[in-house]
């Protein structure tokens, strides 16, 4: 594909747009760590990326069957970005795994792989046969068109942010490259993955000014607290964002949005 990394992953993270890539499943509930249950959006105190979801299955022209079940993700690990879910009875199971490769002059790689596991009696009434491969059916026919027709990466961009830092390593090495970052930083941002480890942080002006840890908002020093406490090897992936081409993009649009009014 034509787009950096940092690109595609962005566009793969959103939960919601996701859904509608996949196209047989709606979003009804969102799980809140904090009612530890399943809430409708407006609702929520602290999403986690667990959903409550109803699959829609067949054509809207012949038969269609809705079943009630569960969908999670995104689930960002060193190796890639993976979604899950499966009916209430467990009689549909499925998983879509994505890797992006490193790009090289602005086109990257990216590998989908599809799982899944059915009740073929279920799914001989709805497809009207047995050999249904729902995982190849959502890779072939929803996402890869999906991204041929609607992902634009300039669009999804919306300003120019630079990948730095992709590092590999242990809990001293990962420190040692943060504290680097953070001091040299205006405008930026890392992510930092590890086992049963996710963080996401924004860096102003010399500060981590907002953390995300495993999907909770926290506080900055929790970052130094949840690194000591890591396992294993941690990979850092750094970006610094220019604040100036964001407000000039900003502009632009503002400019196209009232120009009517003074012409």
């Amino acid at each position: 594909m034509r787009a950096s990394r940092s690109q595609i992953t962005s566009f793969f993270i959103d939960p919601i747009r996701f859904a509608g890539m996949f196209g047989h499943l709606l979003i009804v509930k969102i799980f809140d760590k904090e009612k530890n249950n399943y809430l409708t959006m407006g609702n929520l105190q602290n999403p986690e990326n667990k959903f409550r979801v109803v699959y829609v299955l067949g054509d809207p022209d012949s038969r269609m069957t809705l079943l009630k079940g569960y969908m999670e993700g995104p689930i960002i690990s060193l190796g890639g970005i993976e979604y899950k879910g499966n009916t209430d009875d467990n009689k549909l199971s499925w998983k879509i795994d994505i890797f992006i490769l490193d790009s090289s002059k602005g086109i990257s790689k990216v590998k989908i792989i599809g799982d899944y596991k059915q009740d073929y009696g279920v799914f001989d009434r709805i497809f009207s046969g047995g050999d249904f491969n729902l995982a190849e059916h959502l890779v072939k026919e929803h996402i890869i068109p999906f991204l041929s027709l609607y992902f634009k990466p300039s669009i999804e961009e919306g300003y120019s942010i630079n990948e730095i830092i992709n590092l590999k390593g242990n809990v001293d090495e990962i420190l040692s490259k943060m504290r680097e970052l953070i001091n040299t930083v205006k405008y930026g941002g890392a992510i930092i993955l590890g086992e049963n480890l996710e963080i996401i942080m924004s860096i102003t002006n010399g500060d981590i000014s907002q953390v995300q840890i495993n999907g909770s908002l926290s506080q900055a020093g929790d970052v130094m607290v949840s690194l000591l406490k890591a396992k294993g090897e941690i990979r850092l992936i750094a970006y610094e964002m220019g604040f100036e081409d964001i407000v000039l993009k900003n502009l632009k649009k503002k400019a196209e949005e009232i120009k009517w009014v003074y012409h």
